[in-house]
């Protein structure tokens, strides 16, 4: 018969109690107990050790759930995948061996049985009957890596029906992560596109998200991939609104692989912006975290486009060149433009960004 201190006995149930019955070796030693007391109340099975430094309290229920549960607590990770779809009852059986991921600063080295997401933050986590787990959304991207297509869509119908996620939030992250070669993107953009058919158009994640971003917020459907000719080259924009000469593109960082590239692509930019279109471009960072900024300036640039086709042409005289007395040796040559889109976008080039309108 083993004995403990009713105090340290107290104290290791309150403990166990907030973690469905579970304790960790850690846990154990602040509260008091002794390496030699540890071994002797397991030899006695008032404690059971369910997976690596976790114990069970002796006579606690034990399943599926607290398996997984004591891989978190043992792993200092989160339920994921198919264990975190059985926590939210996205899948009717849990799988054979716990499924846990950790996130980038873990210290442990990656395995087959624990892998590493970077892209795991804390918005994405949640808990569920005490267990800490991937939410709804996460959930749902992260199953489409190791489910059949049919899995997941059932999956997918569930978390909608139950309302744990809605739609338009499930997109958003979605596109947050969505990289090329990334688990379970593939699988489930194919089911958010038979869901919302508009989304299959778009050639990127960053212009889907721009449409969506548009359309939810009531601004006019643009054309997209419009084609033009510019000077003697031809073009094609992601998404435009030609009757006004405003096109919007999505910028993702890194794109550009090599520095030919880069300058081809800011070469193209001046030859529209010659030609009279007005360029707005968006980050991901913009579309994710501030998408009322984008809409906004969308907003603005739509209504400033509206504002020059209503009002009268007018003349005005515009440098080709700045005035400067330095440049003693060289004539100023003045020419007369109509105040039109081109003439605007000659004179914004000039002014200082503070001054432009």
């Amino acid at each position: 018969m083993v004995h403990m201190d009713v105090a340290i006995e107290r104290r290791i149930a309150r403990s166990a109690a907030k973690q469905s019955g579970l304790i960790t070796r850690t846990q154990l030693m602040k509260i008091g107990l002794s390496r030699g007391q540890l071994s002797r109340i397991v030899l006695a099975e008032r404690l059971v050790e369910i997976c690596a430094g976790v114990f069970l309290i002796g006579g606690a229920p034990s399943g599926p759930s607290i398996e997984l549960a004591a891989a978190c607590l043992s792993t200092g990770g989160v339920a994921s995948h198919r264990s975190a779809a059985y926590l939210h009852k996205l899948v009717d059986m849990a799988p054979s061996r716990p499924e846990v991921t950790v996130g980038p600063s873990h210290p442990m080295r990656k395995t087959p049985l624990l892998p590493r997401s970077s892209d795991l933050v804390p918005k994405d986590i949640i808990r569920i009957d005490g267990v800490r787990t991937t939410n709804a959304a996460r959930t749902l991207i992260d199953l489409g890596a190791v489910v059949p297509g049919a899995t997941l869509e059932a999956a997918l119908e569930r978390a909608l029906h139950q309302r744990l996620i809605s739609f338009d939030r499930l997109v958003r992250r979605f596109f947050e992560i969505a990289r090329s070669g990334r688990p379970g993107v593939g699988p489930l953009r194919a089911l958010l596109v038979n869901r919302d058919p508009r989304l299959a158009p778009a050639e990127s994640d960053l212009e889907t998200l721009l449409l969506r971003i548009m359309r939810k917020t009531g601004l006019p459907e643009p054309v997209r991939q419009h084609e033009l000719r510019a000077g003697d080259a031809l073009f094609r924009l992601d998404v435009a609104y030609p009757e006004l000469k405003i096109f919007m593109e999505g910028d993702g960082f890194g794109v550009h692989t090599t520095r030919s590239v880069f300058e081809r692509e800011r070469d193209r930019q001046n030859l529209l912006v010659i030609d009279g279109w007005l360029p707005l471009r968006f980050t991901w960072r913009h579309l994710c975290h501030d998408p009322t900024r984008v809409v906004s300036q969308v907003f603005s640039d739509r209504d400033l486009r509206l504002r020059e086709l209503s009002s009268p042409k007018c003349t005005a005289t515009v440098p080709l060149c700045h005035e400067n007395p330095q440049w003693s040796g060289v004539t100023s040559q003045r020419r007369v433009v109509s105040c039109d889109w081109r003439g605007r976008a000659a004179r914004c080039l000039r002014m200082p960004h503070r001054d432009r309108p």
